[in-house]
């Protein structure tokens, strides 16, 4: 089920970039995921999509993608945590560094999880409420939710 939800993902992404260039037509702001997921293996292939992307298109001259996290994932960017899922957290911050993504973590989660803010890396944004984000992407700046 992720891996199709991913795949539309990356899909929907290549075709609209693909469509905005041919047709000239102004191109969205962005485009918001929310990730709940389980283990590590499952944001692992979340990340892999995510460099794949890297490869599609120039994020100067595309859409911005938002991945909103507001599941048990945020107990693996954790400090605690941080030899063990290192490659893991090494690969989202360079992904957030090339602007490929912009990743956002959802306080009331982490509350819930018993993360403290000071817990998490600083290229991760702290939202209060994952859902009221999403929401916000969308209304306010014209992201498209997938």
């Amino acid at each position: 089920m992720l891996m199709r939800h991913l795949s539309i993902f990356v899909l929907s992404i290549v075709l609209s970039a693909s469509s905005t260039l041919v047709l000239g037509e102004a191109e969205p702001p962005g485009y918001v995921f929310s990730v709940t997921v389980q283990t590590r293996q499952q944001l692992d292939v979340v990340l892999n999509r995510a460099e794949d992307l890297r490869e599609l298109f120039n994020p100067d001259e595309h859409s911005k993608i938002a991945i909103v996290l507001h599941g048990d994932e945020l107990q693996l960017f954790q400090k605690d945590g941080y030899r063990l899922n290192q490659s893991m957290v090494e690969r989202a911050r360079l992904l957030d560094q090339d602007n490929i993504i912009d990743i956002k973590a959802c306080q009331t989660m982490m509350r819930t999880l018993q993360i403290e803010q000071n817990e998490l890396p600083s290229f991760i944004e702290q939202v209060p409420f994952a859902p009221t984000e999403i929401k916000r992407l969308e209304k306010e700046e014209g992201f498209t939710r997938l």
